[in-house]
């Protein structure tokens, strides 16, 4: 996963994001994806309203289908930190 920002932004493209219902950090080994409910995707550091970390090897898993967000945090490979509702809502722009 190379360049994240733009994976995940590939993989919202034509998703309505608002469904989030706030911000969320995912913070992935080294690299920062910061999404907005209003479609903006970016590297940003900001504050958000879901913070989720993830190593890169379970968050391919998830990404290709091969696991499941809640699989991964129930596993505690996945972390969230803020509003868990809207954790639930991500597999909006980070499924197949």
């Amino acid at each position: 996963m190379d360049n994240l920002v733009e994976v995940i932004t590939q993989n919202a493209e034509g998703k309505d994001l608002s469904v989030l219902g706030g911000t969320v950090k995912l913070v992935v080994d080294d690299q920062i994806v910061f999404v907005t409910p209003e479609g903006e995707i970016s590297g940003s550091d900001d504050d958000a309203d879901c913070t989720m970390t993830i190593d890169s090897e379970t968050m391919q898993a998830i990404m290709n289908g091969t696991t499941s967000g809640q699989a991964a945090f129930m596993t505690g490979k996945l972390k969230v930190a803020g509003d868990m509702s809207i954790a639930l809502k991500t597999q909006a722009f980070l499924g197949n």
